[in-house]
């Protein structure tokens, strides 16, 4: 299990080493990659060599956060290796057999992490994994003896800690998630322009998918569980972050305390959302087949038909309900 250790610990450790190679989890999202490429610009304007690595090529609409980081090689040096927002070394996808053993630490909030890498920052209360980050940035810089923040690295954690917390509308969202945000912001990145790429735009590729997906919406339960089902046609033909996004469709459903998403990720193998409101706990369930999350906001996978995967799931949720 790993050693859990705190932010002044993890920044000395920081700056005892030299060279950071840094992973994202696959199907990357806003948060593990803000996360990443913040903490390699901090890195890298405190004289370290460091790098990012994801599974997976994130969507285009994210090639912003690249700005200011230089793309750095450094195979032949022993590397630092650290994981973003990656609660289980499952997530790391194609990366996980050459790095499930060899992870010296992982910056999470999910409190069903399982401990893989050797040493751990990990804060349950934090909004996004990016809060997390943004502190210790802070704590770098103290060390560094001068701000390591700039307008490129605070976008990169807005764009973390807004994607994970629905632009400020989810209940993980904290005093502290606006708090943060508001620092942010002094360092001027086009905040309003960020929200529109994030939030407002629609590619004609995602108005496809949503408009099948809701046209396979399913009710159990009275109507208080909406389930949606894409399969991996409908999933081909669309960017990653469209079909993140699509998630929270079914909770937003007016009575829906359980919005569930089925997403095929190869045949046979269905990869699950649920996202609750007020009462039932997503983590929990999704732990029962070997996901994990947080309370309003989990993820696992299931092999089966669809059919047969949906009967499971529900007999979970009809718990709650």
């Amino acid at each position: 299990m790993s050693q859990a250790i705190d932010l002044k610990q993890t920044a000395a450790l920081l700056s005892e080493n030299n060279y950071f190679t840094i992973i994202c989890h696959a199907s990357p999202d806003g948060d593990t990659l803000g996360g990443a490429y913040a903490l390699c610009g901090a890195l890298q304007n405190f004289n370290k060599r460091a790098k990012v690595l994801c599974p997976e090529e994130p969507s285009k609409r994210f090639d912003y956060l690249k700005n200011g980081v230089e793309m750095q090689d450094f195979s032949e040096q022993r590397e630092f290796v650290i994981t973003i927002d990656v609660a289980d070394s499952a997530l790391l996808g194609n990366m996980e057999e050459k790095y499930k053993d060899s992870t010296d630490l992982c910056i999470d909030h999910h409190i069903s992490n399982t401990g893989y890498a050797e040493k751990m920052l990990l804060d349950g209360d934090a909004g996004a994994a990016c809060e997390v980050v943004f502190e210790l940035i802070k704590e770098l810089s103290r060390l560094n003896g001068a701000d390591l923040m700039t307008a490129d690295i605070a976008s990169c954690l807005y764009t973390g800690i807004s994607t994970d917390t629905g632009c400020f509308r989810f209940s993980n969202t904290t005093a502290d998630s606006h708090r943060f945000t508001a620092e942010l912001m002094d360092y001027g990145f086009d905040c309003t322009g960020l929200n529109y790429l994030l939030f407002d735009m629609k590619t004609p590729e995602r108005i496809q998918l949503e408009r099948r997906a809701l046209e396979s919406v399913e009710f159990f339960f009275g109507g208080r569980c909406a389930v949606i089902t894409l399969t991996k046609e409908m999933l081909d033909a669309a960017d990653d972050e469209d079909i993140n996004s699509i998630s929270a469709l079914p909770r937003q459903i007016e009575g829906v305390e359980a919005g569930v998403t089925f997403k095929e990720k190869e045949k046979g193998v269905w990869k699950i959302s649920i996202r609750t409101k007020n009462y039932i706990d997503a983590q929990h369930i999704c732990a029962k087949f070997g996901g994990g999350g947080h309370q309003r906001a989990a993820g696992c996978r299931i092999k089966g038909s669809v059919k047969e995967c949906k009967e499971r799931l529900m007999k979970e949720i009809e718990l709650y309900i």
